[in-house]
């Protein structure tokens, strides 16, 4: 592996965690009795930025080298079910995060400033952001297990 993709690859986990970290502390805030807004606008503009970064390198990283490297040596090992089921739920899973990060951004954005008087849409905005942050432990859980798979 060149050290390009070396540096790909890590900067796609540290974007990715760095990107759940985010959004993680945007679900914490929504949580409070009086939300920190500028912080919680910050934290989920953040968490996409991040996630979308994450998204793009380890992109890059499994268009030119695990898929042609790393998935045969996973397949033909004696843990192919980690390709089957945590690369194949990771992929699916991780094409939407994005998505749901910029519908949490961009209504923190526009309505953030009203959020406290809004306790329903607070509710479902603190449960979106929950939502992004239980599936990116998954996710970073499932990258564990399919480079454990590799050695």
């Amino acid at each position: 592996m060149t050290p390009l993709l070396k540096f790909l690859l890590a900067a796609h986990v540290v974007l990715g965690l760095l990107g759940v970290a985010a959004f993680y502390a945007v679900w914490m805030g929504l949580l409070r009795e009086t939300s920190p807004v500028k912080f919680l606008k910050a934290s989920a503009i953040w968490g996409v930025v991040f996630l979308v970064l994450s998204w793009a390198t380890g992109g890059y990283y499994y268009a030119t080298y695990y898929g042609a490297a790393v998935r045969s040596v996973i397949r033909a090992g004696q843990y192919s079910w980690a390709h089957n089921v945590f690369m194949e739920a990771k992929e699916h899973i991780f094409l939407f995060l994005p998505f749901l990060g910029i519908v949490l951004a961009v209504t923190l954005v526009a309505l953030g400033e009203r959020i406290d008087q809004k306790p329903v849409l607070k509710k479902e905005l603190a449960i979106l952001a929950g939502v992004l942050s239980v599936l990116g432990i998954f996710i970073t859980l499932a990258g564990a297990v399919i480079s454990g798979a590799v050695r």
